[in-house]
């Protein structure tokens, strides 16, 4: 006897339990996203911070609902919960016969852009919605700042050079090479949450010209100067966003890049100049920072901040130098970088010859190796598909 009022009193309760646990999800206010997707936010404010993406179709269960918002609680395809508000212009109200009656606002009370649901809706479980796009494309444009050391200063070199064998009297400084423009695109796939493969490229190019003008025994001298750059840079890189407004990424890279020298000096009706292309190839690596600007749910603008390392030294080209006289001669071999002893002064030189130069009062010959690394600033639009 005592056994079975124990058990029934256990049954008792279990029922009990039962019957509170149904009243409790009876409470709750059932609802069916009738937009293409609805964005979960933190508040209820259009301005909140968006905390996930469900698509159209997609049953959810509110807790309560706040003036024209509903607090849901859902679970993301990770396994973990997430709770938060989703405006009523993205939902309907459901019966638990499924009967549904769409809830609509008037239109200028509507604040999130609505979609027409299709004539027939699918319940989509929460573990099968992929929120997220699989695809997109970083279109950008911006500038760098760049520092080839022995572009520079062959560049200042030959100006310095020039100055003293015409006797000029002057000095300067030239600055050299630094701003370049930048330009490209990458390519990425979301092949995990917050993680990205992608592929890419850009394209920089770069020149500083500069002149000095100066007078000696009544003849009009210039000595003029021109070193330039272009490099194309294919990159593999790997992309990490940590929350929807910011990103880091790495990766590896392989410069094609191209360097050109002009070197020209003038005295009178007399002209000697040296022209130079040169081409070379080396890996490197990037890294890179970036803030995201939501427009869409397919658009962002974005800003990003960017170094490269690279330094190239398998330089070869031609060298091409001509005169007043006529004399014209092409060269062709390495691009090589050293020290003219001249007046017990030292001046540095860069050249494309066809051998190490040997000649006199040159010291230290080498190959040259121009170091491309560099910070950029770039702006752009990422397009998610």
């Amino acid at each position: 006897m005592k056994r079975f009022l124990c058990l029934f009193i256990v049954w008792v309760i279990l029922l009990g339990v039962v019957n509170l646990e149904a009243r409790a999800q009876a409470a709750k206010i059932r609802l069916r996203v009738v937009a293409e997707q609805a964005n979960i936010r933190v508040k209820p404010d259009i301005g909140s911070e968006m905390l996930w993406q469900v698509a159209g179709g997609t049953d959810l269960l509110a807790e309560k609902k706040e003036g024209e918002w509903y607090l849901v609680t859902l679970e993301k395809p990770d396994g973990s919960r997430i709770r938060g508000y989703v405006h009523e212009s993205l939902v309907e109200e459901i019966s638990t016969e499924k009967k549904s009656t769409v809830m609509r606002l008037p239109a200028e009370k509507v604040t999130e852009k609505v979609s027409a649901p299709e004539k027939t809706v699918a319940v989509v479980e929460m573990s099968r919605v992929k929120t997220e796009k699989e695809f997109s494309l970083f279109l950008f444009g911006g500038g760098s700042y760049l520092s080839p050391a022995e572009l520079n200063q062959a560049a200042q070199g030959v100006t310095d050079y020039y100055l003293i064998a015409l006797n000029s009297g002057k000095k300067v400084s030239l600055g050299g090479l630094h701003p370049a423009w930048s330009y490209g695109l990458d390519f990425f796939y979301h092949f995990y949450p917050q993680l990205s493969l992608g592929l890419g490229f850009d394209y920089q190019q770069g020149s500083k010209y500069s002149s000095v003008d100066f007078t000696v025994n009544n003849l009009a001298c210039r000595v003029m100067t021109e070193p330039e750059l272009r490099n194309l840079a294919f990159r593999f890189s790997l992309l990490f966003q940590p929350a929807n407004v910011f990103y880091f990424r790495a990766g590896i890279e392989v410069s094609l890049a191209r360097l050109g020298y002009l070197y020209r000096v003038e005295q009178g009706d007399s002209w000697m100049e040296w022209r130079g292309r040169a081409s070379g190839f080396n890996a490197g690596w990037m890294e890179a920072a970036g803030i995201l600007i939501p427009v869409t749910t397919w658009l962002e603008f974005y800003v990003e901040g960017a170094y490269r390392y690279v330094r190239i030294k398998n330089f070869e080209g031609t060298n091409y130098y001509s005169d007043s006289d006529g004399l014209q001669k092409t060269e062709k071999g390495k691009l090589y970088y050293w020290t003219v002893n001249y007046n017990s002064r030292y001046y540095s030189a860069l050249f494309v010859r066809d051998r190490l130069p040997t000649d006199p009062g040159v010291l230290d010959p080498r190959e040259a190796s121009v170091n491309l690394s560099g910070f950029t600033l770039r702006a752009g639009v990422r397009l998610s598909f």
